[in-house]
């Protein structure tokens, strides 16, 4: 009668323990309930905020793909929700920028960090236009790694500022060929790839002759228009790897890359002197100068720039004596 009694005894207590770890399981799922009904609201109330922001804002899984995009950013692209969640906004991602995106934006996922990221998105009218997205991690209670919220703005106007003023920096203003700091750059890098490659380079120093004289007799204008107009006919003179720049006043350089025989540099030095010898017209005045030429080559003369310059810059002077057009080799002195 003991044992029985206290089997009995020993059932009511599990079936009570069961109750109990019942009656917390019940409790716990409830309050999970209560948790998912919270967070829908909570996130539907986020919506609600988002679609009524003046930016775009987006939110994205744990694994990066995106699942919201607000109202604003749907207008932009013209595209709906479906259209855009998971990885297809990225089609919007100009061609030039996607690559770099991917990789910046995969790291940022990978270490559960904020990230700031500029590329250029479509517009539903197919423009491109720069954007700066804003992305921060978001956690849970414990902890635990729950995706990204992020946002973008446009930043059009400070990239063509940005350009704009490293346009200025690299290019001559009347005449937008290189200035002489990218004329240097460019110049450091030809000698370089001359090495890598074991070719010769060509240096043309070049100063207009007369020039002077119609800037004396036609005024400023007139010889900002000279300027302008023989810059055009100097490009034309040469290929597209190669480099015009204008070192200030009526003195322009060219890099000849990739020089195979002295023959092909005197070729494009008599194309020079006779497309600058055709005469311009300026406000219905005809107007005639010349050129003369000083030539250093790689390696010949120096494998330093400045060295370089300095031979071509002697060359054209012994040209300019001559008190016609001509150009000048400085390893022989040899006029043209």
């Amino acid at each position: 009668m003991k044992d029985e009694n206290k089997k009995k005894a020993a059932l009511i207590d599990e079936l009570k323990l069961v109750r109990r770890k019942a009656a917390a399981l019940e409790e716990s799922l409830q309050e999970c309930i209560n948790c998912e009904a919270n967070l829908r609201e909570s996130e539907k109330r986020f919506q609600i905020m988002a679609n009524s922001a003046p930016v775009f804002i987006w939110m994205a899984s744990v694994d990066g793909s995106r699942w919201f995009f607000n109202k604003v950013w749907l207008d932009y692209t013209g595209r709906t929700l479906d259209e855009e969640k998971d990885d297809n906004w990225m089609d919007n991602i100009h061609p030039d920028d996607i690559e770099g995106f991917r990789e910046s934006y995969a790291m940022a996922i990978g270490i559960q960090k904020p990230f700031k990221l500029d590329y250029r998105l479509r517009r539903n009218d197919g423009v491109y236009r720069w954007v700066l997205d804003t992305g921060t991690p978001r956690f849970t209670h414990e902890g635990m790694f729950a995706g990204f919220i992020g946002s973008c703005v446009g930043i059009s106007e400070r990239k063509e500022a940005e350009e704009q003023l490293q346009h200025i920096a690299h290019f001559d203003l009347l005449t937008d060929l290189p200035n002489r700091f990218l004329f240097f750059d460019r110049m450091n890098q030809a000698i370089e790839q001359a090495k890598r490659y074991s070719h010769s380079i060509a240096l043309l120093f070049l100063d207009l002759n007369r020039f002077k004289s119609v800037n004396d007799t036609l005024g400023h204008h007139a010889g900002d228009i000279l300027l302008k107009e023989t810059a055009k006919r100097l490009t034309n003179c040469v290929r597209h790897v190669d480099t015009v720049a204008r070192m200030g006043g009526d003195e322009f350089n060219i890099i000849l890359s990739k020089v195979h025989e002295r023959s092909d540099v005197q070729s494009v030095a008599e194309k020079i002197i006779d497309t600058i010898s055709v005469p311009f017209y300026i406000e219905g005045m005809e107007c005639s100068i010349g050129v003369s030429i000083g030539i250093s080559m790689y390696p010949m003369d120096s494998s330093e720039t400045a060295t370089l310059i300095q031979h071509a810059d002697l060359a054209m002077y012994k040209a300019k004596a001559t008190g016609e057009s001509s150009y000048y080799f400085s390893c022989d002195n040899q006029r043209g």
